[in-house]
């Protein structure tokens, strides 16, 4: 360094910088900035580096003195401004971003993250405006034609950022975010192959994506491809804190023998009450795996009902264990017991509860969850509302009275089904993938006494109800 003069040195910093080599290029640039302390392009660049390393602050610091030496750069106020508009300070970003178009009108870059200011301050006109700006000036700009995808695919037009995004993907293949967004406008339109086909292209060779994996996962299980589904849905464990053992415990379905097993509802992804019932049927049947006892931590609201209804070795509980020696997630026995859709244990039902009802009417009593106030479903009908009953079991009780119910997608149809209680399930045409792709009038793969009723986008529940053979 004492050989260069500051010109070479900040050309030697920039060439650092350039191959990534950060520490040796903050190096350089600070000793350029020690010769010639109004080095604007030193500064600049060093803020940069303090942006990658994710010191915003420094980073926003450093190139504020950069345009105090230099008002006039317009790549310097486009990259405060990105920087302000990801420290969540809009205002600050805006002005300098319009700095940067005023001072360089060809300056596709600072109109696209212009227009990202624009989407996250709800000025969605100067977004579109700003992104066809970018756009006008590079119709290859990737970055814009994503962000005009994404304004597209928020305003529900799947179809125009499918276009854009598959633009983005004829320049740059393997763009992540153009993946990504595009597998997520396929699913929004109900094309789950496709998909699904944009998100393995995003996760294959990158085994550190566990969300998008995850991601993958449920659509393969929606397809009913339990054996990849299962397997990518681990992924969950890397992106939630699901465990309540260590890796060396993880049961994988081996070494369990005459020992403890403790398998546990999970707090992340599948945390609902449905869930829970509906995979707890296949703690049912680890009595085929041999161990001594099995441990079963569930919701406080379930204990009770699932104790009455798990063979002996099963332990149902609502307290953390400590003491075990394999442990397991309770969705994770999917994997474990090579699930398949085909083969889906106790359909007709496995949780049973004795009616105590001694009504002797005529009429089909029928429990509505989920549905509302709504007038008289059939003069044959009379009708209960399961939701004024506040605990599982008490609802659990009051199906076990009824002929049939109606519900929508909530914890009550899940609960009926295992009942093997007649069930009308009401779900939209683009519902959840548990149900997989439901056929309207047919029956649940998970539960054969639920029957699907699809309730097209507009339609009321009302006019579905009338559809429904009470």
């Amino acid at each position: 360094m004492a050989q260069m003069n500051a010109k070479e040195a900040l050309s030697l910093a920039k060439s650092y910088h350039q191959k990534g080599d950060l520490a040796k290029a903050e190096q350089v640039y600070s000793a350029v900035l020690q010769v010639d302390p109004h080095s604007a392009e030193a500064m600049h660049n060093i803020g940069l580096i303090f942006a990658t390393k994710g010191d915003m602050k420094a980073a926003i610091s450093s190139i504020k003195k950069a345009i105090e030496l230099d008002r006039s750069n317009p790549e310097f106020h486009n990259n405060i401004g990105e920087l302000y508009r990801k420290n969540g300070q809009f205002e600050h970003a805006q002005f300098h971003l319009s700095s940067a178009v005023e001072l360089k009108p060809n300056y596709g870059e600072a109109y696209s993250n212009l227009g990202l200011v624009f989407r996250q301050i709800n000025d969605i006109d100067s977004a579109k405006l700003c992104f066809a700006n970018a756009l006008e000036i590079n119709p290859k700009n990737v970055a814009a034609l994503i962000n005009s995808g994404n304004l597209m695919r928020e305003e529900g037009l799947f179809d125009d950022a499918v276009e854009c995004y598959e633009a983005a993907l004829e320049i740059s293949p393997d763009n992540p975010t153009a993946l990504k967004t595009i597998s997520m406008s396929y699913y929004q339109l109900g094309d789950y192959n496709t998909s699904a086909k944009y998100l393995s292209r995003l996760t294959t060779g990158h085994p550190e994506m566990h969300a998008e994996k995850l991601d993958l996962a449920l659509i393969c299980l929606r397809n009913k491809d339990f054996r990849k589904g299962f397997q990518l849905l681990e992924s969950r464990l890397k992106c939630y804190e699901i465990m309540k053992g260590d890796t060396e415990t993880l049961w994988r379905g081996t070494g369990q023998d005459d020992k403890t097993l403790y398998i546990y509802n999970e707090d992340h992804v599948f945390n609902s009450i449905g869930d829970t019932i509906m995979f707890a049927r296949y703690v049912k049947e680890l009595e085929r795996f041999s161990p001594a006892k099995v441990i079963f931590k569930v919701q406080p609201e379930l204990v009770e009902l699932l104790s009455a209804n798990m063979p002996d070795f099963v332990e149902v509980t609502d307290q953390d264990c400590t003491e075990f020696d394999k442990h397991s997630p309770l969705y994770s026995l999917g994997l474990i017991m090579n699930a398949r859709a085909k083969t889906i244990p106790s359909t007709d039902g496995y949780i049973n509860v004795d009616a105590t009802n001694d009504d002797k009417s005529d009429k089909t009593k029928v429990g509505l969850s989920g549905i509302g106030e709504i007038d008289s479903i059939s003069e044959e009908a009379q009708t209960y509302n399961i939701d004024k009953h506040q605990t599982i079991t008490e609802k659990a009780n009051a199906i076990a009275n009824l002929d049939m119910i109606i519900t929508t997608d909530n914890d009550t149809a899940h609960l009926a089904g295992a009942m093997g209680k007649k069930t009308a399930l009401i779900i939209d045409e683009k519902h959840d993938w548990r149900w997989f792709n439901a056929k309207n009038e047919k029956a649940s793969e998970w539960y054969s006494n639920v029957t699907f009723y699809l309730k097209p986008e507009g339609e009321t529940l009302s006019n579905v109800i009338k559809s429904i053979n009470i």
